[in-house]
C-alpha cells in the first residue's frame, strides 16, 4: 500500500458541462429577474377585508388621501367610520397641525366627509416604529371604547401597505388586518426601476420590510418598550 493511499481517497466529482451550466444560470437569472420585477407589486398590497373600520395613515400625500376618501365612499363598500392616525406634524398649508392623524382628518372633512365618520387618533413621538405605534394606540382606542373588532382595513401608500399591514398584525393579533396600497405617484410599479423616484422608494421599503421580520422586536403589550421603544431602557 502506498503511503498516499493511506492517507487519501479518491472520489468522482461529476460537474455539468458547459451548455448545461450556461442553462442553469440562465434560467436561475430569469427568475431573479421576475421576481425582481416584481418587487414592487409584492409590497403594494391590497387585500382587504371589507370591515366596518377603515384606518387612513395620515402622513401620505394628498393624491393618496384622495384615493382613500374615493375607497371609503365606494358603494359597494360599507365603512361606517374612518379613523386616521399619525404623529407630530409641523405644517401643512396656511394652518398649523400638531400631528398628521388631526391634520388628515381635516383634510377628509373639508372634502365632503361628514365629521360624525371621522375619528382621529393621534401617536405621540417615540423612538418605538410610528406605523407599529400608530397601529397601538388604535387598539387601545377600540380598547377604551370597549369595541371588539374581529376586522380592520388599512389605507397606506403604494409601496408600504405591506408592511403596513404586517405591523397592524403584531398590534393587533385578534383582529383580521386588510390593507389597501395607493397608486404610487411619479413611477408606475410595473416599470419602477426605470426611476429614482421609484428605485428609491421600492429599495428602501423592501430593506425596511426584511428588516422588521427579521429584527423588529415590539415588546410586550402595554410595556414600555410597545409605546415608547428604547428610550429607556427597562
Amino acid at each position: 500500500m502506498s503511503m498516499k493511499s493511506m492517507f487519501f481517497k479518491r472520489y468522482t466529482l461529476w460537474l455539468p458541462k458547459a451548455w448545461f451550466l450556461l442553462l442553469i444560470l440562465f434560467s436561475l437569472s430569469l427568475i431573479f429577474l421576475t421576481c425582481f420585477r416584481g418587487i414592487g407589486f409584492f409590497l403594494a398590497q391590497t387585500h382587504p377585508m371589507h370591515a366596518e373600520y377603515l384606518v387612513v395613515e395620515g402622513w401620505q400625500a394628498e393624491q393618496s388621501l384622495q384615493q382613500a376618501l374615493l375607497k371609503f365612499n365606494e358603494p359597494t363598500n360599507q365603512y361606517r367610520y374612518l379613523i386616521t392616525t399619525g404623529g407630530p406634524s409641523t405644517r401643512w398649508g396656511k394652518m398649523a397641525w400638531s400631528n398628521y392623524a388631526d391634520k388628515s382628518a381635516h383634510y377628509f372633512v373639508s372634502h365632503g366627509l361628514s365629521a360624525a365618520k371621522v375619528i382621529s387618533i393621534p401617536t405621540p413621538a417615540s423612538a418605538q416604529n410610528r406605523t407599529y405605534l400608530s397601529a397601538v394606540m388604535v387598539r387601545d382606542w377600540f380598547a377604551r371604547k370597549s369595541i371588539k373588532v374581529n376586522a380592520l382595513d388599512v389605507f397606506s401608500q403604494g409601496v408600504h401597505a405591506r408592511r403596513t399591514r404586517l405591523l397592524y398584525e403584531l398590534a393587533l393579533p385578534a383582529s383580521s388586518i386588510g390593507v389597501y396600497a395607493s397608486e404610487p405617484e411619479g413611477y408606475q410599479l410595473s416599470r419602477w426601476w426605470k426611476t429614482s423616484q421609484g428605485s428609491k422608494a421600492v429599495l428602501t421599503e423592501w430593506i425596511a420590510f426584511i428588516w422588521t421580520i427579521c429584527f423588529f422586536e415590539p415588546g410586550a403589550v402595554g410595556s414600555h418598550k410597545e409605546k415608547w421603544g428604547s428610550i429607556i431602557s427597562e
